[in-house]
């Protein structure tokens, strides 16, 4: 299955700022989802991509149970992402109290330019204003870009809350298709994944 490329150069030339997204962000965030996770389209089956991608654009959703947010420069959204105060509404296997972010997308001309650190480190720091011990997230084991990312900033594989895609979007019996737990603690007194005392 192929995606429309709508990838083109949107190198910032000023300093990224993340801010809250509102309804009339919702077109630019889609040209941005859509340009950034075309380049998996033909590694995996289309019917876990296509409900895949569904998922993701399902801006609505994303911001009834979290809060949308956008990566801005030059008056263009570069990145898009959602942070969820309760990371356990996302039906995933994260525990309650943990925060947790989904679908991060950063359009594939702004990367390397520290667009995907900004986002992540407002979801710390909002994470940590609501009192969560936890910064939590997936990524696909196929996302190898984004891997080596979140393991250069120091967050943790977590195995024990990875899931299957192929299940999750209804492609029993198919291979598995890994969606890699990664966290970061922000209050390692509360935060052990084994106790998950999150009183």
């Amino acid at each position: 299955m192929s995606v429309p490329d709508t990838a083109v150069a949107v190198r910032p030339t000023t300093a990224p700022f993340v801010r809250d997204a509102v309804p009339a962000d919702y077109p630019a965030i889609r040209e941005v989802v859509t340009a950034a996770y075309r380049q998996y389209a033909d590694l995996i089956a289309r019917d876990v991509f296509s409900p895949y991608l569904a998922d993701l654009l399902d801006l609505d959703t994303h911001a009834r149970h979290g809060r949308l947010l956008v990566v801005e420069a030059d008056g263009r959204i570069l990145a898009s992402g959602a942070f969820y105060p309760d990371a356990s509404v996302q039906g995933v296997g994260w525990p309650p109290g943990w925060a947790s972010g989904r679908g991060l997308a950063v359009h594939p001309g702004a990367r390397g330019h520290g667009v995907a650190r900004a986002m992540l480190a407002t979801c710390e720091r909002l994470a940590l204003a609501a009192g969560a011990p936890v910064f939590a997230f997936h990524t696909a084991s196929f996302m190898t870009g984004a891997i080596a990312l979140y393991e250069a900033l120091g967050y943790r594989r977590v195995p024990e809350f990875d899931f299957d895609m192929a299940a999750r979007y209804s492609r029993f019996g198919a291979a598995p298709i890994t969606s890699l737990a990664y966290l970061r603690c922000l209050d390692p007194v509360q935060a052990s994944p084994e106790g998950r005392n999150h009183s």
